[in-house]
């Protein structure tokens, strides 16, 4: 599972994009996360599961943004500051 702020990696139709994790919640009793990507754009509802074109690629992300070393890839959305200010997008359905 991923926590608010973590970097994670969408796959999306076979491209990979950087994005932060907004928000974690359970729907239809599949864990579905709503990302901000490094573009701006939000994801809904989006899952770790293979079969989804778009999905959190969770092996990338393992070997990617691994917390307990230095990780290879950092977002760069200034999520504190955006949390701060109350300025993150609304992205539940």
């Amino acid at each position: 599972m991923y926590r608010a702020g973590e970097t994670v990696i969408v796959t999306q139709d076979d491209v990979n994009r950087v994005g932060v994790v907004l928000d974690q919640y359970i729907a239809a009793k599949q864990t579905v996360y709503d990302v901000l990507l490094e573009n701006r754009s939000a994801l809904c509802m989006i899952t770790t599961a293979p079969k989804n074109n778009t999905r959190i690629n969770r092996q990338l992300t393992a070997k990617l943004c691994n917390t307990d070393n230095a990780s290879i890839i950092e977002h760069t959305i200034p999520y504190k500051e955006l949390v701060e200010a109350e300025e993150l997008p609304i992205t539940k359905s």
